[in-house]
């Protein structure tokens, strides 16, 4: 027998429990792509709350009719080609691994007749013939049960969803084999064809209806929908078998040659190298136009952002895990043809050839757009930023205070840019009418990481592109338009195609020069922006928000927090210089661009919302002079990943910039200015949008603590991180408020504005979530945050003052 057969020695035969379970095993060895993405897709929609918000959306059919349409119908392209090709992908791997046990088996007894053969063998050849069925039932048991984990969110079955599968699938095991009895009987065959005949074109009928009556949002239709495409697969995979059966009968009493055409003779040759039973060449054919137009819809959405938004990151997930686990069974397959383990060598290319580096981030030329090469050098130190701030505003000397705002916000992908952008537009909306000027007018700085980042950026560019334009209420309701749409479905997209295909040898030389990274970047920049108050990401470079030394800048400081790869060390893409002793070394990252380069704002708001692995880490190339007249130019690498690994809220740079303040304050030689900055009131606002309060301490078991203790560890530490720099900061406010800053400042004050409940605020108890972090929010969980925004107690107080000045 050969090494790595599946099947089971002959002297164990005697024990058929372990027979069984060798199979069994030896069978999940030999799929274990299917398997694979199986797994992947129960944990991704069961136990994230970014997939159970995928699913929530799906449920949502807001739109117009064909739209709607148009995306439900996608979805079972989708869906039937994942079952579909993780079915006969699988099956082809079948059939050459039976083959070649077949031939070996002749080797050894080469009188053995094929009926002695198959009762010899009948348990191991089950397991070929049914197991990639299975697979296709589990495909579809997955999106079932995902889809009813929504209904039913605090059962056993969501804590242990593998278990809900194993036992559905021991049901449909038991299932197919009822029906493969019943579709040999006598008249039984037919009679099921035209059920599923009926049965096809009733899935075809329902999403119209589905979409009429508005039924997709709700699960238990969606449910019955998928149920009947279950007994649709179930019955067409049993009534193929049988006629399978019939047209190799036929076949055994042909005997004459018939010509057949050049197409037809490579589909033969094809089969024949796959080993494929020339019977099975109408379901071969099947296959392939399936895989044709399942491919079609992949590629669109690769290449496609609007095509990619109209699929729906749902459909996006299963379209890529049927062309990638196709891929990987095409690699099984071939692996048993040759008796080679291609899926080692793959990785072995991946890890120790050289591959494309397609994560260097995109910058353009300052020349080009006719700009001052040196524009970054020119950047205003926070001293003379800080000096025009204050000398630009004389109606403080008229004011018994002057509030000064700073602004913090933390993480969290689009639920946190949402968050930010809706809290900073509502208050600058209230302030429109207030006479010691807008919101805007008083804000000093915003800093943000990641999701935060994100949305400082929306408020930012905002305020950029709509100084002229007559002040009307808008700002709130342009942030919220623009960033409740889809950013994740195109980044997706290219994350499970080009980036995967990237460390595939010589796939790697066709794959376009553009990453998930600069995918969510343009789905940014080309997002629908139609409001009063335009966002404008599509047209803003980061150096059109620049200081320049020497002129006035009417717009915040902005810091936009992130983190270098190599050593850890925060860094910062602002607006500002940062200077080494004022930022305790922070990385400039503004500053590392070669000459004459520049990047988008949208370029440098991603920079700090790299969150492996939906997003990589970005590389910047800093050109580095050299010390000799003689020396050559040589090339620093530098790579950023999110703020959060290190700050999640940019605290520590606004900590930084504080404790400057209060010595440029105090050393001016200027006494209009310290008697302006004696009275100023800082106020921090912090947005926050993650549960507060303590986390509980579970247990862990001793096998998890002997094994994965450091990483856990270091998790852990990576959590700790932002909340000891949080707390390091409030403390160091509360400090200030207390001991006051001897007529420096005239106040200081704290104020977290939290998403989620505020455990310092008796009585709000009513925003418990959850709401999921991604680059997509379902319209649940933006309904959610909406209602958030007119009972958060902390904003309602702020607006309360403008009201009271306004007379609102």
């Amino acid at each position: 027998m050969r090494t790595g057969s599946i099947f089971l020695s002959i002297r164990l035969r005697k024990y058929p429990f372990l027979r069984f379970l060798s199979n069994l095993l030896r069978s999940c060895w030999l799929f274990f792509p299917s398997l694979v993405f199986i797994i992947l897709a129960m944990v991704a929609f069961s136990q994230l709350s970014q997939g159970q918000d995928i699913l929530i959306s799906f449920t949502e059919t807001a739109g117009a009719f064909g739209h709607v349409l148009a995306a439900k119908m996608i979805f079972l392209v989708a869906i039937f080609f994942w079952v579909y090709v993780s079915w006969y992908s699988s099956r082809m791997v079948a059939y050459i691994k039976g083959w070649q046990h077949r031939e070996a088996v002749r080797i050894i007894d080469p009188v053995l007749s094929d009926q002695a053969y198959a009762s010899l063998y009948d348990m191991e050849l089950r397991f070929l013939q049914r197991f990639p069925r299975i697979i296709g039932y589990g495909c579809l048991l997955v999106v079932m049960i995902v889809l009813s984990l929504l209904l039913f969110p605090d059962s056993w079955a969501q804590e242990q969803p593998f278990l809900v599968l194993i036992g559905a699938t021991l049901l449909a095991w038991l299932a197919d084999r009822t029906l493969i009895r019943l579709v040999q009987l006598p008249g039984k065959s037919a009679l099921l064809r035209n059920i599923a005949w009926g049965l096809f074109g009733l899935v075809l009928l329902l999403p119209v209806l589905y979409v009429k009556y508005d039924l997709f949002s709700r699960i238990p239709y969606i449910l019955l929908l998928l149920l009947l495409l279950f007994f649709l697969y179930m019955l067409y995979i049993n009534v193929r078998r049988q006629h399978m059966i019939r047209e190799g009968s036929k076949a055994g009493r042909i005997t004459g040659i018939h010509p057949a055409k050049a197409f037809e003779r490579l589909v033969e040759r094809s089969m024949k190298f796959l080993h494929l039973p020339n019977e099975e060449k109408n379901y071969f054919a099947v296959f392939n136009l399936v895989a044709a137009i399942g491919l079609c819809f992949y590629l669109l959405a690769i290449n496609s952002l609007a095509a990619s938004v109209q699929i729906g990151p749902f459909a996006v997930i299963l379209l890529a895990f049927a062309v990638l686990q196709g891929f990987g069974n095409m690699l099984s397959a071939l692996s048993c043809k040759f008796q080679v383990n291609f899926h080692f060598f793959i990785f072995l290319f991946a890890a120790f050839l050289p591959t494309p580096d397609h994560h260097i981030v995109r910058t353009g030329s300052l020349s080009e757009r006719q700009l001052d090469p040196a524009i970054y050098e020119k950047r205003q130190q926070l001293s003379e930023y800080f000096y025009h701030w204050v000398k630009s505003r004389p109606e403080i000397d008229t004011a018994a205070s002057y509030d000064m705002y700073l602004v913090l916000a933390n993480g969290g992908a689009s639920r946190s840019a949402y968050w930010v952008a809706s809290v900073l537009g509502k208050l600058e909306d209230a302030s429109l009418q207030d006479p010691r000027g807008r919101f805007s007018r008083h804000l000093f700085c915003l800093s943000g990481t990641s999701g935060g980042g994100l949305g400082i950026a929306n408020f930012y560019t905002t305020l950029l592109h709509q100084q002229n334009k007559e002040p009307v209420k808008g700002f709130e309701a342009s942030g919220r338009e623009f960033l409740r749409q889809d950013f994740l479905s195109f980044t997706l997209a290219r994350m499970l195609g080009p980036d995967f295909f990237n460390y595939i040898p010589l796939l790697n030389k066709i794959v376009p020069n553009e990453d998930r990274a600069e995918a969510l970047e343009q789905a940014i920049e080309r997002g629908i922006d139609a409001s009063y108050y335009r966002v404008g990401f599509d047209s803003t470079w980061f150096d059109q928000c620049l200081t320049k030394t020497g002129v006035p800048h009417s717009l915040p400081v902005l810091f936009i927090n992130t983190t270098r790869v190599k050593d850890g060390s925060p860094g910062v893409v602002s607006n500002i210089h940062i200077a080494p002793n004022v930022f305790n070394r922070r990385v400039d990252v503004a500053a590392l661009l070669p000459k004459d380069q520049t990047i988008r704002l949208s370029t440098a708001t991603i920079l700090g919302a790299r969150f492996p692995y939906i997003s990589p880490a970005g590389r910047i190339n800093q050109i580095k002079t050299p010390s000799s007249p003689n020396g050559t130019d040589t090339t620093r690498a530098h790579y950023f990943v999110d703020g959060g690994y290190f700050d999640n809220s940019g605290a520590g740079a606004v900590q930084e910039m504080i404790r400057t303040l209060l010595k440029l304050a105090a050393a001016s030689p200027d006494d209009e200015i310290r008697k302006r900055s004696a009275k100023l009131n800082i106020r921090v606002i912090q947005i926050t949008n993650s549960p507060q309060g303590t986390v509980p301490l579970k247990p862990i078991g001793p096998f998890v603590n002997d094994l994965l203790s450091p990483l856990l560890t270091i998790t852990g530490a990576f959590d700790m991180q932002t909340t000891v720099n949080d707390r390091r900061f409030i403390t160091y406010i509360q400090d200030l408020q207390q001991q006051g800053t001897k007529g420096v400042f005239r106040s200081f004050e704290y104020i977290p504005i939290h998403l989620y409940n505020d455990p310092d605020v008796p009585g709000d108890t009513l925003s418990k979530g959850p709401y999921a972090m991604n680059w997509f929010i379902s319209d649940s969980v933006r309904n959610q945050m909406d209602r958030r925004l007119v009972n958060q107690p902390r904003l309602i107080a702020l607006l309360k003052e403008f009201d009271l000045i306004t007379g609102n």
